[in-house]
């Protein structure tokens, strides 16, 4: 009885022992936490902020060009460009009215002037893309000189004659601000990059 109760005391010992000891290691690696961690709020104390400006930055806007509702489009319908159906047979590949002829369109396919914007026309109607032709337009004279149309080459249509093609050929060719145009390779008459006006405003 008495071994028992003597084993029964170093037992008891021992287990004391090793909760004090595994008390101190855990107080030592808390010691070793706190003494790596930074007090950032104190490293900061003197750091000057710097003054909010209140200036809103506005998120890039990359969504396609789209023609405008038409009771907001009406407003300006004075200011849109329109040409009528039918008339002129296909326009040609390649066109310049300002002088320069050739050199214009050997620049335009050449990347002379960086594209400041490009518009796919698949899925519109004539009156559509011409409305949108006239936003792209005033698009591009605000950034440069030089855009990039997709229009399609009409294999899609009834008869597979290229309406809309022939349409935006046809308004680039009368309107004003539109110097040259010119398809980029030979063979793929899907597209033409367009010449305008300077916009010395």
């Amino acid at each position: 009885m008495s071994n028992d109760f003597q084993s029964t005391l170093k037992n008891l010992g021992k287990q004391a022992k090793a909760a004090a000891q595994a008390r101190a290691e855990a107080e030592d690696a808390k010691r070793k936490q706190n003494a790596g961690q930074v007090d950032f709020a104190k490293e900061m104390a003197d750091v000057i902020p710097l003054k909010n400006t209140n200036r809103y930055t506005p998120p890039r806007d990359s969504s396609p060009i789209k023609p405008r509702a038409k009771e907001a489009a009406a407003s300006d319908a004075d200011d849109y460009f329109y040409v009528g159906d039918g008339g002129w047979g296909e326009p040609p590949a390649t066109f310049s009215k300002n002088g320069q002829g050739q050199n214009d369109i050997r620049r335009l396919q050449s990347g002379h002037w960086p594209v400041v914007a490009d518009v796919d026309l698949h899925g519109y109607t004539q009156e559509q893309a011409q409305q949108v032709l006239n936003e792209f337009i005033l698009f591009v004279a605000r950034r440069g000189v030089c855009g990039e149309i997709v229009h399609g080459s009409g294999l899609g249509s009834a008869g597979y004659k290229p309406v809309l093609k022939n349409t935006v050929r046809r308004w680039l060719m009368a309107h004003p601000d539109v110097l040259a145009y010119a398809e980029l390779h030979q063979g793929n008459d899907g597209a033409v990059r367009i010449l305008i006006k300077r916009n010395n405003r």
